[in-house]
């Protein structure tokens, strides 16, 4: 055999390892996104129970009841679309868990709009969080780190 090397060719029967802070920053998203979307799917059902017994209590929660005023008057389909936009980031970490490239589309796109909708449509009560939108910025860009080492959707990957 003539200059054979080993290493330019890939064991097939090597294990291809999914890194673990892959893992942990998918768990963070389905922690995250997860009670977002629990949060955005019964919030609509509850606020108004909520304000009622705050305004029955004492008058300490004053600030608070002008808050969930103002998100009572969101329409209850923006929360809803909202929860569309969480459940869809945890299909994008589902995929980038299994190292599909679709996954990170999947979730930089729905945590973007999931930013725009908070900030720009629903208004009111839900101000321009800095916070929120360097969260989004630094999972997106820690995402991004593995981009390369995810495969396209019709690859196998065992």
């Amino acid at each position: 055999m003539e200059n054979f090397n080993e290493t330019s060719y890939p064991d097939p029967f090597e294990e291809k390892k999914r890194p673990g802070f892959l893992t942990f920053l998918c768990v963070l998203t389905f922690i995250g996104s997860g009670s977002a979307l629990l949060s955005n799917l019964i919030t609509p059902l509850v606020l108004p129970i909520i304000l009622d017994v705050l305004k029955n209590s004492s008058s300490i929660f004053t600030n608070f009841i002008e808050i969930y005023e103002q998100m009572l008057e969101v329409p209850v389909w923006q929360y809803y679309f909202l929860a569309f936009f969480c459940a869809t980031a945890i299909l994008g970490a589902v995929y980038m868990l299994k190292m599909k490239k679709i996954g990170f589309h999947i979730y930089a796109v729905s945590q973007l709009a999931q930013i725009c909708i908070g900030q720009f449509v629903m208004g009111g009560p839900f101000k321009p969080n800095l916070l929120g939108l360097c969260g989004t910025i630094l999972f997106i860009g820690l995402y991004s780190i593995y981009y390369k080492k995810f495969t396209e959707l019709d690859e196998k990957n065992e």
